[in-house]
């Protein structure tokens, strides 16, 4: 109920942005007049939104008029959230309450949502309002958990051949508070937007026309792999696949091995994969047929040299259909979940005590049951999770910094041998930060089309505008790439065969084996 009020709420807002694109509505909300009401409006968000809620047809031509008159996005989704869930409890109350009680709490309700409304338009009230808020805060704060709290690291954060990230530092950013659906609806909205202007709500399947669907779900991994052509192969960590059968012995999977020039350990994982679901490092061929054996049937595999190098960059590249370069548009670390060792704690005490890996404990301890109760010396880092990805609590920086013209260079020269490439991330393991700089000693690891994320994005240090700002800009550019590749004669797919791929890709991720 309440997802569905918001999303027509941010539904009309949207409108009324895409009226600007109508010349004649666009010339009537232009003037001195229209921008005095626009600061007007600014100035009285919060009473204008709240007697939207509460005066019958008035919610939509002032939501409209949000839109039109480009009222900051993130002061109306807050103030629409807040009014929006105020609502629903409302109604549930009326619904499960007699008429006469419901009468007197409306009753009760009212005067005070008037008098907050009207005492924070005084600054007295302000200023006393701000100071019993920073008392509660200080109070409540300790008790609750990490990932509300956003708790500094209380350690610098130091993994071979990454920059260190120093003690007190954020932990867990605003974007990673809100919960998924709720934070994924305004980009949502926006695609909506994107689509009724390009007359197309599936064209980004067109971005990189060489990939299944664009890269945007549901698509071979190893066939994006295997876009890079032979003169950039060395940037490649060596790879190969093969389909899980039943009848598969110990000499099949030593000769698909052996004819890949490959050596254990390997890292195994799913041909059509997400967010590091089913990814597991495997240390002989047992160990690989175990891995086979909790594996789908008749599903591809992925076995790709495993990089023992720390750091791990996820470099989104885009290069315009016609461009002979391209550039980096998102550069990000990733710091794979760990603990310190202190010499005295166990595992299970070492998790508990640091915020990060907290947020994300009880996959850590099902995946490290044997060794909870294991002390590490101290000093010694103990790798909780094979994968870096957000899913088991990676953290991620904002690496922009570090995306130098040499580096661009490097990227420009292996997306050349990559046919209809345009729009997607590399995800990398890499020597040094010095050395990637230079465009040197990195392996690439994975190709994402266009369903890749501008990953910085969830730095702990974004604001959550900023954080949706790189999206929206991201989503734009990859309505346009694909625009550009319909223009030369590339079909997006339709929605109906969009949708196979995505019931494909879902039908698949909870039948893959546990992650290590």
């Amino acid at each position: 109920m309440l997802g569905g009020i918001i999303a027509g709420d941010l539904l009309i807002y949207c409108l009324g942005i895409l009226s600007l694109r109508v010349g004649w509505l666009r010339r009537r909300t232009e003037g001195p007049l229209l921008e005095r009401c626009r600061k007007t409006l600014e100035h009285n968000l919060l009473p204008a939104l709240v007697t939207c809620r509460l005066v019958p047809g008035v919610l939509f031509p002032t939501y409209f008029a949000c839109g039109a008159m480009k009222v900051p996005f993130i002061r109306f989704i807050l103030i629409t959230l807040i009014t929006a869930t105020i609502h629903v409890w409302l109604l549930l109350t009326l619904m499960t309450s007699s008429l006469e009680a419901a009468a007197i709490e409306m009753q009760a309700i009212g005067i005070v949502v008037v008098l907050t409304i009207v005492g924070l338009r005084t600054r007295t009230v302000r200023r006393v309002a701000s100071g019993v808020w920073a008392r509660l805060s200080r109070s409540v704060a300790p008790h609750l958990p990490d990932a509300l709290k956003g708790m500094p690291t209380p350690h610098a954060i130091a993994l071979p051949g990454m920059p260190v990230v120093p003690a007190g530092a954020k932990t867990i950013g605003y974007a990673e508070r809100v919960p998924t659906l709720l934070f994924y609806i305004p980009l949502v909205i926006q695609w909506f937007a994107l689509g009724i202007r390009h007359r197309s709500l599936s064209l980004p399947t067109a971005a990189n026309p060489s990939i299944e669907a664009g890269g945007l779900l549901g698509e071979s991994k190893i066939q994006c792999i295997d876009l890079i052509g032979p003169e950039a192969r060395h940037w490649v960590a060596g790879s190969c696949d093969l389909v899980n059968r039943a009848n598969l012995t110990i000499a099949d999977l030593e000769t698909v091995i052996a004819d890949g020039q490959m050596s254990f350990p390997l890292v195994a994982k799913p041909d059509i994969g997400w967010r590091g679901i089913g990814v597991r490092l495997v240390q002989d061929v047992p160990d690989l047929l175990r891995y086979l054996n909790e594996f789908p049937e008749n599903c591809r595999v992925i076995l790709q040299d495993y990089i023992p190098y720390a750091g791990e960059a996820g470099v989104f590249y885009v290069r315009m259909p016609g461009e002979v370069s391209g550039r980096i548009f998102s550069m990000t670390f990733r710091y794979f979940p760990h603990v310190v060792g202190d010499g005295r704690s166990n595992l299970r005490a070492l998790i508990a005590r640091d915020p990060r890996a907290s947020w994300k404990a009880d996959l850590h301890h099902e995946a490290l049951a044997n060794r909870l109760d294991e002390v590490p010396p101290e000093g010694e880092i103990v790798r909780l999770s094979l994968v870096g990805s957000s899913r088991v609590g990676g953290l991620y920086k904002d690496a922009g910094a570090h995306a130098t013209a040499t580096l661009t260079a490097r990227f420009d020269e292996i997306a050349d041998t990559m046919p209809n490439f345009h729009f997607g991330r590399f995800d990398i393991r890499f020597a040094s930060v010095e050395q990637l700089q230079r465009g040197e000693e990195f392996q690439i690891i994975e190709v994402n089309g266009a369903g890749a994320e501008a990953i910085h994005m969830w730095d702990p240090e974004f604001r959550l505008a900023d954080a949706y700002a790189v999206l929206f800009q991201q989503q734009s550019l990859m309505f346009e790439v694909a625009a550009a590749n319909r223009a030369l004669g590339f079909k997006p797919l339709t929605v109906m065969e969009l949708v196979r791929f995505q019931q494909r890709q879902q039908n698949l991720l909870p039948l893959y084996p546990a992650s290590n």
